[in-house]
């Protein structure tokens, strides 16, 4: 969901499969006189009354978890214009944006999107909320203070498709700056990596690993997404096959440990 205008028209992004979808659908022919499919992707809304698109603009808005009141403002001055609704389909992923970590000091984190993407960084401070404590071009600085912190952290932890945009979080970076490298092996550095591949710590016990990975290989398995953007069917083979080595890393290193 995305709202935004330009000088002829305000736009909504909408996507067919939503429950969204088919609440406005409803709202749109009951209470709009003029109504009209100029695709099948775009639907073009228009009343002299302005309050009835203030009022559905408002709903998209604030269901789009948008929070910049600044922003609707401006929107709700141009609802002179025609509204004009563009229907899209899961596989209509419009962008990629990855989501890198670091930590500084011993309770703050900040969180760098790799560019700027106003949806990316509403999802963000909405997962952290209290965490928050400021935000500068494109990071978020969060404040790192008890278990649930890192819950949320792991929550994080994988690809995440929210609404039209793929976020990919760096777990790399995560592990490479929360763990210092100066009293692990690169063994050790790679293990807890595979540990975070999985959304696990690495203190679990292998069978809620073994768990876990089994939840996340079927929510990834490629045939999930068959006949679907090429984008999105490589996102899923790339981390179904990243959640596989991860598996097969840490069950060798049980046997290892078991051995021993």
């Amino acid at each position: 969901m995305n709202v935004s205008y330009c000088n002829r028209y305000i736009q909504i992004e909408l996507f067919q499969e939503s429950e969204l979808f088919e609440k406005i659908m409803r709202y749109s022919s009951k209470y709009f006189s003029e109504h009209y499919r100029l695709s099948s992707s775009i639907l073009i809304l228009d009343d002299g009354e302005r309050f009835k698109k203030d009022y559905l603009i408002n709903w998209a808005y604030h269901a789009s978890l948008e929070e910049e009141k600044s922003h609707l403002d401006a929107v709700l001055l141009h609802t002179h214009l025609p509204i004009r609704i563009k229907i899209l389909k899961k596989n209509d992923v419009l962008q990629k944006v990855k989501v890198s970590l670091r930590v500084v000091g011993l309770d703050k984190v900040i969180l760098t999107l790799e560019k700027k993407n106003a949806l990316a960084r509403r999802y963000l401070k909405n997962l952290f909320g209290v965490y928050c404590d400021f935000e500068c071009e494109n990071e978020i600085h969060l404040k790192a203070r008890g278990d649930e912190f890192w819950e949320h952290i792991m929550n994080l932890i994988s690809s995440k498709i929210i609404h039209n945009v793929a976020i990919d979080f760096d777990y790399k970076g995560f592990f490479g700056k929360k763990f210092d490298s100066s009293f692990l092996t690169e063994d050790e550095c790679n293990l807890r990596g595979y540990y975070l591949e999985l959304e696990s710590r690495f203190d679990d016990d292998f069978q809620s690993v073994k768990k876990r990975y089994l939840s996340l290989a079927r929510t990834y398995h490629p045939d999930n997404v068959y006949g679907r953007d090429e984008a999105i069917v490589q996102d899923y083979h790339d981390r179904f096959t990243r959640i596989n080595e991860a598996y097969e890393a840490i069950k060798k290193s049980q046997k290892i440990f078991l051995e021993v």
